[in-house]
């Protein structure tokens, strides 16, 4: 098994206009039900491109075991899925820090396969700093000989049977939820740690959004919107962004 490839490596060293919930279908029923929509009219005059690098990640830098620079863990959010790349919060901020763009974000995925990949990448790239967007959403991961096998309430549905009596059960409650997130959050940050580099990390609870919806389906703003209109504002983006360039500044000056 080999625990630091992403779930996007069939994608590596290639160019898509579409993926994941950015689905070119959706963007044409939208600009049909939406014709005024500024949003949509402006990724029409500037489509988004997802580049992946050398191992399926959506960054412009090749991994490489020689330049020093900065990870970046989350889902979708930080991942840009709908955003064009330099309207994310991950992008922006490792401008302002400096160094490489390691982002091992993944859309779809929860806090267990961000900490796969940092465990995974660790040995190999120079790491400055780790800064990490979680949202406590019962998404899970598990490891077989074979494959990674992720179970959110859309697989677990149409998985079978005992899958969704085991999510509905146990996993999709928050008190277990939660309960992973920390326990993940504490194993990243001993692995920061042991890396010797700062761990910055967010989650909608500290951010003070944790109970509200809205955040999460791209309304509440009068800025871009995600171009599936589904996945938060670039407004949020530099919400985040902002966020996190304050809290490195408060450490490092």
């Amino acid at each position: 098994m080999e625990y630091k490839l992403s779930r996007f490596s069939n994608l590596r060293n290639d160019n898509y206009e579409w993926v994941g919930m950015d689905k070119k279908e959706l963007f044409e029923k939208n600009c049909k039900k939406y014709p005024n929509n500024e949003s949509l009219k402006y990724y029409k005059e500037n489509p988004i491109k997802y580049s992946f690098n050398n191992f399926g990640f959506r960054t412009p830098d090749d991994f490489n075991d020689t330049d020093e620079g900065n990870i970046f863990l989350g889902c979708s959010h930080t991942m840009g899925i709908g955003h064009l790349l330099e309207n994310t919060w991950a992008y922006k901020v490792n401008k302002e820090v400096g160094g490489k763009f390691w982002n091992l974000s993944q859309g779809g995925c929860g806090i267990q396969t961000d900490y796969r990949l940092l465990l995974g990448w660790k040995d190999t790239l120079k790491i400055k700093n780790i800064f990490h967007y979680t949202i406590p959403w019962p998404r899970y991961e598990f490891l077989n000989e074979k494959e990674n096998i992720h179970l959110t309430a859309h697989t677990a549905n149409i998985a079978k049977s005992y899958y969704l009596k085991f999510y509905l059960g146990v996993l999709s409650g928050e008190e277990y939820c939660n309960y992973n997130q920390k326990v993940h959050i504490n194993a990243i940050r001993g692995l920061s740690q042991e890396i010797g580099c700062n761990y910055y990390y967010l989650t909608p609870e500290i951010l003070g959004i944790h109970n509200n919806p809205r955040w999460y389906i791209g309304q509440g703003d009068d800025s871009l919107l995600a171009r599936d209109l589904t996945h938060p504002t670039v407004g949020k983006q530099n919400y985040i962004y902002e966020k996190f360039l304050k809290i490195w500044e408060n450490i490092n000056g």
